[in-house]
């Protein structure tokens, strides 16, 4: 179950990563036929990826559904919580 749960932390993580290679994949398949909002684009590429995930969870690990699931989420807000941290380490005295 911890590997899974890895798993799905590097899921969350690559996801804003892994958003412009996915762009252009679907614009290759679809051609500029069907406009994808920004928003949308995000949610496919986070799809994606945890689908990746799952297959490899599947392949070398234990595949549960739930630890792939909260890992997904910490892998998502995990940037955010450290940026977060990191600015509460150092307080802004200027404004």
């Amino acid at each position: 179950m911890l590997g899974t749960l890895i798993l799905g932390i590097a899921a969350g993580w690559i996801a804003p990563y892994a958003e412009p290679k996915v762009k252009s994949a679907l614009e290759k398949v679809l051609l500029d036929d069907i406009p994808v909002e920004p928003i949308e684009m995000r949610l496919i590429a986070f799809a994606v990826c945890l689908v990746g995930a799952a297959v490899l969870s599947m392949a070398f690990a234990e595949p549960h559904a739930a630890p792939l699931a909260i890992g997904a989420a910490i892998g998502i807000f995990a940037p955010r919580l450290i940026s977060k941290w990191n600015a509460s380490k150092r307080p802004d005295y200027d404004s």
